[in-house]
C-alpha cells in the first residue's frame, strides 16, 4: 500500500500552522518590549500563509491576478520579512542597518516591478522568479548566519541548514522550470514541482518554528551573562567569581599545578567620586577593567568583587614570577591612569597576593589571605603589592 500525500491538505495545515506561528510571534512582539524582529518575522508567515493559500485557490477562482500575481508577490515577500527579521534580531549599526533597509527595499521594488512584466497570467513565470528571489535571498541569509559568532550556535546552525536546504530547493524548481522552457523533461516537471512544493512547505513550517527558538536561546544567554558579570564592567561578579576560583583551585589542586590570587583595590578612590562625580568614578572602574583584560592572559579569572575591588585568579606555571605581574599591572594603572576623558584622576591601586600553598586547603583560604595582604599594602604606602605568608613585598615607585 503506497504512501500519497495530499497536497491540499498539506497545503490548509502549512496555512495554518503558519497562521498561529505568526500569531504567536505577534503576541512576543507585544509582550518583549516590542522586539521588532518578532513583527517582521510574524509578518512573513502570514505573507507566506497568505502567499499559498491564494496560490491553492487558483483551482477555484479563475482571477491570475489574484491566484498567480497576488500570491506570488506575498510569496516573495516573506523571505525578505525573514531576512529583514534576522538583521534586526542582530542589531548592527545604524549604518550598516539604513543600508541593509535600502538594499532590501530596492530588491523588493524590483522583484515587483519584474513579476508585472513577466507574469501574464502565466504560472511557471511567476514561480521561477518567486524560486530565484528565494534562493538568493537565503543565499544570503545562510552568509550572514556563517559570519556570526553567537553562543549557543545550535540554533544558528539549524537555521543555516534550512535556510540552505529552502535554496536547493528553490534553485532546484529554478531548474525544472527552465528545463519545461527548454522541452526537457516535460513528462515529469509537474511531478517535480509537486514534489519541490511539498518539501517546500514542510520547510517553510520548519523554519518558522526555528526562529522563535533562535530568540529565546539568545534570550537565555543574554540573561545567563547579566546573572555572571558585572553590569558595569563586564568582569566576573562575586558569585561567578568564586565559582570560577573554586574550580581552577580544585583542578590546581587535583592536578598539583601552581596558582594565585591577587585582590586589588584602587587608593583614594572615594575621592575621584567625591570631587569629579560618579560618572567619572564608573570610567575609572571601567578603565581598571580593560586594563586588566589587556595586561592578563584570556585563562585568567578577572573579577568585581566590591564597589572598586577587583580580583584576579591567576593560573600560572613554574616559571612565571607572580611578582612582575603584580608590577606589571601596577605600572600600567599608574601610568596610564593619570588622565581619564580629559580628568586628571592619577588612578592607583593596591594589591595584595598569594601563591597556592600546602597550607591552604580552600579556596576561601586564597582569598582571605589575599585580603589580609592587601590590607598591609594600604598600610604601608599604597601603590604597592604585598604577598601572603612574609613573601618578599613588590613596591611600585
Amino acid at each position: 500500500m503506497g504512501f500519497t500525500v495530499h497536497l491540499p491538505t498539506l497545503l490548509l495545515l502549512s496555512v495554518a500552522i503558519n497562521v498561529l506561528i505568526g500569531g504567536l510571534l505577534w503576541a512576543i512582539f507585544r509582550l518583549r518590549a516590542r522586539q521588532h524582529c518578532f513583527r517582521l518575522w510574524a509578518l512573513a508567515c502570514v505573507a507566506f500563509a497568505a502567499g499559498s493559500l491564494l496560490a491553492g485557490s487558483r483551482a477555484f477562482i479563475d482571477a491570475p491576478w489574484v491566484t498567480v500575481f497576488l500570491a506570488h508577490l506575498f510569496l516573495g515577500l516573506s523571505p525578505l520579512l525573514v531576512l529583514a527579521g534576522l538583521q534586526r534580531f542582530y542589531g548592527h549599526s545604524a549604518r550598516k542597518t539604513r543600508r541593509f533597509r535600502h538594499g532590501l527595499n530596492a530588491v523588493a521594488v524590483g522583484y515587483c516591478l519584474t513579476l508585472l512584466f513577466a507574469f501574464q497570467g502565466d504560472p511557471l513565470n511567476a514561480r521561477f522568479l518567486t524560486a530565484l528571489l528565494s534562493a538568493a535571498i537565503f543565499s544570503v541569509a545562510v552568509y550572514g548566519l556563517s559570519k556570526l559568532d553567537t553562543t549557543p550556535s545550535l540554533p544558528v546552525g539549524i537555521l543555516k541548514v534550512l535556510f540552505t536546504m529552502h535554496g536547493v530547493l528553490m534553485m532546484s524548481q529554478v531548474l525544472v522550470i527552465g528545463a519545461d522552457w527548454l522541452g526537457i523533461n516535460q513528462l515529469h516537471t509537474g511531478f517535480g514541482l509537486r514534489l519541490i512544493l511539498i518539501n517546500h512547505i514542510l520547510l517553510a513550517m520548519a523554519t518558522a518554528l526555528a526562529l522563535p527558538l533562535l530568540a529565546f536561546t539568545q534570550s537565555e544567554q543574554r540573561l545567563r551573562i547579566m546573572a555572571e558579570r558585572d553590569g558595569l564592567t563586564g568582569l566576573y561578579n562575586r558569585r561567578s567569581l568564586f565559582r570560577e576560583g573554586i574550580r581552577a583551585f580544585d583542578n590546581a589542586l587535583q592536578t598539583q599545578s601552581p596558582m594565585a590570587v591577587l585582590m586589588m583595590d584602587l587608593d583614594h578612590f572615594k575621592q575621584i567620586n567625591d570631587r569629579w562625580g560618579h560618572a567619572a568614578g564608573d570610567e575609572a572602574l571601567r578603565f581598571v577593567a580593560r586594563t586588566l583584560r589587556k595586561e592578563l592572559r584570556n585563562d585568567d579569572i578577572i573579577g568585581r568583587i566590591g564597589g572598586e575591588e577587583f580580583t584576579v585568579v591567576l593560573r600560572i606555571s613554574a616559571e612565571d614570577d607572580v611578582r612582575i605581574i603584580t608590577r606589571r599591572l601596577l605600572d600600567a594603572i599608574a601610568n596610564n591612569g593619570r588622565e581619564i576623558q580629559g580628568l586628571p584622576l592619577y588612578l592607583s591601586a593596591s594589591i595584595g597576593g598569594v601563591e597556592r600553598a600546602n597550607r591552604h586547603t580552600t579556596f576561601a583560604d586564597m582569598m582571605i589571605e589575599a585580603d589580609a595582604a592587601l590590607y598591609n599594602a594600604k598600610n604601608k604606602g599604597r601603590n604597592r603589592a604585598e604577598f601572603g605568608n612574609l613573601t618578599p613585598e613588590t613596591t611600585v615607585t
